[in-house]
This record gives C-alpha cells, sequence and structure tokens, in this order.
C-alpha cells in the first residue's frame, strides 16, 4: 500500500477533546473567581463547565476524526486509482510497441 516516500498519514486527533475541556472551563474558572462567587459555588461552576466542555470536546473530536477519516479514505482511493490508470497506461503502451517493456517516468519526487 505505501510505495516509496509516499506516505498517506491519518492525523491525531486525541488531543482535541482535552485541550477544548481546559481551556474553556480556564476561561470560566478564571471569570467565576473574579466576580467574587463563594467557594461552594465556585466549584459548582468549574464542575459544571467541566461536565458541559467534555461533551462538546468529545462531540468535536468525533466530528474532526470522521473529517480525517473521509479525507484519508480519499487519498487511499485516488493513489490506488492512479496507480490503475498506470498499469493500464503501460499495458496500452507495451501492446502498440509490440509486447517490449515500456518505461515510464516518474515525476514524483523522492
Amino acid at each position: 500500500m505505501n510505495t516509496n516516500n509516499e506516505e498517506i498519514k491519518k492525523w491525531n486527533t486525541k488531543l482535541v477533546t482535552p485541550m477544548v475541556v481546559l481551556s474553556a472551563t480556564a476561561i470560566i474558572a478564571i471569570y467565576a473567581y473574579f466576580e467574587h462567587y463563594p467557594a461552594g459555588d465556585w466549584f459548582i461552576i468549574v464542575f459544571s463547565s467541566v461536565v458541559i466542555f467534555l461533551i462538546l470536546g468529545l462531540i468535536i473530536e468525533r466530528m474532526i476524526t470522521r473529517f480525517v477519516d473521509i479525507n484519508y479514505e480519499k487519498a487511499v482511493a485516488e493513489r490506488e486509482e492512479a496507480k490503475r490508470l498506470e498499469e493500464e497506461a503501460r499495458a496500452a503502451m507495451e501492446a502498440e510497441n509490440g509486447g517490449e517493456p515500456v518505461i515510464i517516468e516518474d515525476d514524483t519526487p523522492e
């Protein structure tokens, strides 16, 4: 499936949820602190924001993961289509030359 230096990589999206939760909760916690809420209310606000942003982060992570998967499958399909077309072109050129092997120059950077 992987040829030469052509490698299709999938992105790692596991950091999306923690980043969303930490950054958004930090903003809420700092805002609630400067509004001088009582300590008990502040903890409830922070805990609630962690839960809410955890759910939102998981939804966003799933959306991004699905988008990356679709693009990965598309890139693999394009590569396989290009290989198939190259083989068909090579076979057609060999048929034109009376069965002699044909060398096709690959213009992809190595």
